[in-house]
């Protein structure tokens, strides 16, 4: 009987399947949904970022014969405003987005700006309010742990923190922590292995834990110490190089840390509604569930134009 049942079950869901694969060459192309190109926008600003940046493309409608590819658009108009002052943002050719130095155009904390976004026959807004207070850092802990592997061991660095929720409001938080890294590689030239020095950008990771990441909301804790998960990153580790003759030369990566810059962000909900977007989507991305939209808060496009105040602490070595 349970035999006879499984074979039901798949005749059932051949049935099923089959009668969803309905070729999309046998609907007529004048009932298929019309829509447009639409510009799409991307942009973070900040008090504690040295740039203001400005990431614009466009969206390639389904079903509809355009000629969007979905890159980068040069050739757009990008203003800034504060309700007082306004800036033009340039095109950089060679970060391919819209970028000027803060310098130019202060970022304020409790302010609201206004962004503006056209080419030839579109035009966008979106608005966003950076938020006018920062947390506390209270206290940091930082270490390394070293990792047995089958072939080799890795050195892991440690970070925990907590700070102080502001009180009196609805916060969301992010979690970051950063530095920048001289480590040295080695290779083989001229039959010897030499070695070069490099310098590269590293984060900390605060999701290698199921269930936990660097996103916090400040539900029935107003005023409180709140705790970061630990964070983690795994340095570089020595490199093995093997000469013609079969020997074997190690260098060691030798690493040098300046200073390590630890935030806690102060999100606006701009910020907060479109990453939690991004959460429900991936978590959704099933053969059988419900399709999850993007938030968006650019009026006339899509994308998010969000804010956020920092508290900052630099850990010098």
């Amino acid at each position: 009987m349970k035999t006879l049942k499984f074979i039901c079950s798949i005749a059932l869901l051949s049935i099923i399947c089959g009668a969803c694969e309905t070729p999309m060459t046998d609907i007529p192309r004048s009932e298929l949904p019309q829509a447009e190109s639409k510009l799409v926008v991307s942009s973070i600003i900040s008090p504690q970022l040295p740039f203001i940046n400005v990431v614009v493309t466009e969206s390639i409608p389904l079903f509809t014969d355009t000629e969007s590819s979905g890159s980068r658009v040069e050739d757009a108009t990008v203003r800034l405003s504060d309700g007082a002052n306004e800036i033009l943002i340039p095109f950089d050719a060679e970060k391919k987005l819209y970028s000027i130095p803060q310098s130019k155009f202060p970022i304020s904390g409790s302010k609201t700006y206004y962004l503006t976004v056209s080419d030839k026959s579109r035009n966008v807004t979106a608005q966003c309010s950076v938020p006018g207070k920062t947390p506390v850092i209270k206290s940091y802990e930082l270490d390394t742990v070293v990792v047995d592997d089958i072939t080799t061991k890795d050195t892991i660095l440690t970070l925990r923190m907590n700070w102080r929720d502001i009180p009196s409001d609805t916060n969301y938080y992010k979690l970051s922590a950063g530095f920048d890294i001289e480590y040295s590689i080695g290779f083989v030239k001229d039959k010897q292995v030499k070695e070069s020095r490099v310098s590269n950008h590293f984060y900390f990771h605060w999701d290698w834990q199921k269930g936990k990441n660097e996103y916090f909301i400040d539900h029935n804790l107003d005023g409180a110490i709140m705790n970061s998960p630990l964070a983690k990153i795994t340095l570089p580790r020595p490199s093995d190089n093997i000469l013609a003759n079969g020997k074997k030369v190690t260098v060691y990566p030798k690493i040098k840390i300046p200073e390590i810059i630890i935030e806690v962000l102060n999100l606006d909900t701009n910020y907060h509604k479109y990453q939690r977007s991004l959460e429900v989507k991936s978590n959704s991305e099933t053969p059988f569930a419900e399709p999850a939209p993007l938030y968006s808060n650019v009026n006339g496009g899509l994308g998010c134009f969000a804010a956020y105040n920092a508290a900052q602490v630099k850990v010098v070595f």
